[in-house]
């Protein structure tokens, strides 16, 4: 991916954060209490605490669509086929419970409603490393990112302004239930939605910007706890009002294992007393083994062309960790001896868990800690994947005065019913990047260089 199409935006940006009086201790301490108001926040701290928007040039934010639309497709076609291959869905771990949700059948509709893939960019290019297809956060931190870092003096005037665009992901969001909903047999022309969650989650705040944007498009929105869900009569329902679409944020293993199979949820589900997005059929993508199938060789006739040139330049070698011989390289090689000898090469995965919880990074992790993950990990069914040497990125933020930080930073395409719109810009100290983790955010800007150029700038 080229830098040359944001950097004369970069240097302007950087330049008038640097004038006089442009960032002091109040401003920014009101740009941090800003965020809180909003919502924009993880276990109360703001999240967004850099002071520039990650700039990307149109033509690889269009590069990264492409890619992400038919990755998103090659992952879909393993999660089907897991449906009728019993063998798949066990190289995949699927559980009992997970198999049976799956083997529901909940009428018309997208596969996957939305989708967030995790993707690096390295040096001339990019890699997805996961997807989260079950429950993906973040939606709403675009939005929020305009209302705060994008109103400060230095960003304000690019607003609106030639050249340069925001993705707007919360609007893909709702266009996709809609287009689901209506597919899947719905006749209202408002669907009533539930957004449905713990409500001990830290997801409230982003859950009030979504039921503000849905209402305001006509849609009457409750927010509930799945233990709010009532099915009587053929009707989903809470408190008496009637259910007709469940944008679904609880997640499947923790809702089957805190409350069965028979909760109300999917019963109506089972029944289709209700639309409910994402489906359950959506787990086999979440599952970091799915990336072991779009990696290994023997799986690709799963994919059509286009799709295999996608996963041979965007998605890092992985494996399940096991036990035998495979391919790495071009060498044939025993995989638990390659993993220990080669430890600064590779990352291990947890199959299941989401959150960044259960990674180890081999360059990173004491030898002796590495060689005992990687004698559980088989057990464990972890999986391993060749570690994708991730850009820094240098990005303004305020103590004291203004500091530029080197930061990690994850750009994490959104994919709506098969179309990528926006991304989560994650910045981070740490290798490891997600907001649970300790990880911040920031906006994303699509820069058209030409137009800049044509339009010419020197106002910014």
């Amino acid at each position: 991916m080229s830098l040359t199409a944001t950097s004369s935006l970069a240097a302007q940006i950087d330049a008038r954060l640097s004038a006089p009086g442009a960032m002091d201790a109040a401003r920014f301490a009101s740009f941090l209490e800003g965020q809180r108001r909003l919502g924009l926040t993880h276990g109360g701290r703001a999240l967004c605490r850099h002071l520039s928007p990650y700039l990307i040039a149109e033509q690889d934010y269009a590069a990264v669509a492409r890619a992400a639309e038919r990755i998103a497709a090659a992952l879909e076609r393993v999660a089907r086929r897991a449906l009728v291959d019993a063998a798949l869905a066990e190289e995949l771990g699927l559980s009992a419970d997970e198999r049976a949700l799956a083997a529901l059948d909940p009428g018309e509709g997208p596969f996957l409603t939305v989708g967030r893939l995790d993707m690096l960019v390295t040096e001339g290019g990019f890699s997805f490393i996961e997807y989260n297809a079950d429950s993906p956060a973040g939606i709403t931190d675009q939005l929020l990112i305009e209302e705060t870092l994008m109103a400060l003096p230095h960003l304000a005037p690019l607003r609106g302004g030639p050249g340069v665009r925001t993705p707007a992901p919360h609007r893909a969001l709702l266009r996709a239930l809609r287009e689901g909903y209506a597919a899947w047999g719905g006749r209202e022309a408002r669907p009533t939605i539930a957004i449905v969650d713990w409500k001990a989650a830290d997801t409230s705040a982003e859950f009030k910007v979504l039921s503000d944007l849905f209402s305001a498009e006509g849609h009457r929105t409750l927010i509930l706890d799945p233990d709010e869900l009532e099915l009587d009569g053929g009707r989903l329902s809470a408190g008496g009002a009637r259910i007709d679409l469940v944008y679904r944020r609880v997640i499947t293993q923790e809702l089957v294992g805190r409350r069965g199979l028979d909760h109300p949820l999917v019963r109506a589900y089972r029944d289709r007393a209700a639309y409910v997005a994402n489906s359950f059929r959506t787990k086999p993508l979440n599952k970091k083994a799915a990336f072991a199938v779009l990696s290994a060789p023997e799986f690709a006739d799963l994919f059509s062309p286009e799709q295999r040139a996608a996963i041979a330049e965007h998605i890092p070698w992985t494996r399940r960790v096991r036990a035998g011989r495979t391919s790495w390289r071009g060498r044939d090689v025993d995989l638990l001896e390659l993993i220990a000898a080669e430890q600064e090469s590779f990352v291990l995965k947890p199959n299941d868990d989401y959150g960044g919880k259960g990674v180890l990074l081999g360059w990173q992790t004491p030898p002796d800690a590495w060689r005992e993950a990687v004698r559980d990990a088989e057990a464990q069914r972890a999986i391993v994947q060749e570690r994708s040497r991730a850009r820094t990125a240098r990005m303004p933020t305020f103590r004291d005065g203004r500091v530029v930080e080197e930061v990690y930073f994850d750009l994490c395409p959104f994919v709506f019913a098969g179309r990528m719109e926006g991304a989560m810009v994650r910045l981070s100290a740490s290798a490891v990047s997600n907001v649970s983790a300790g990880g911040g955010v920031t906006g994303l800007l699509i820069v058209d260089d030409a137009r800049m150029k044509r339009e010419d700038i020197r106002h910014v």
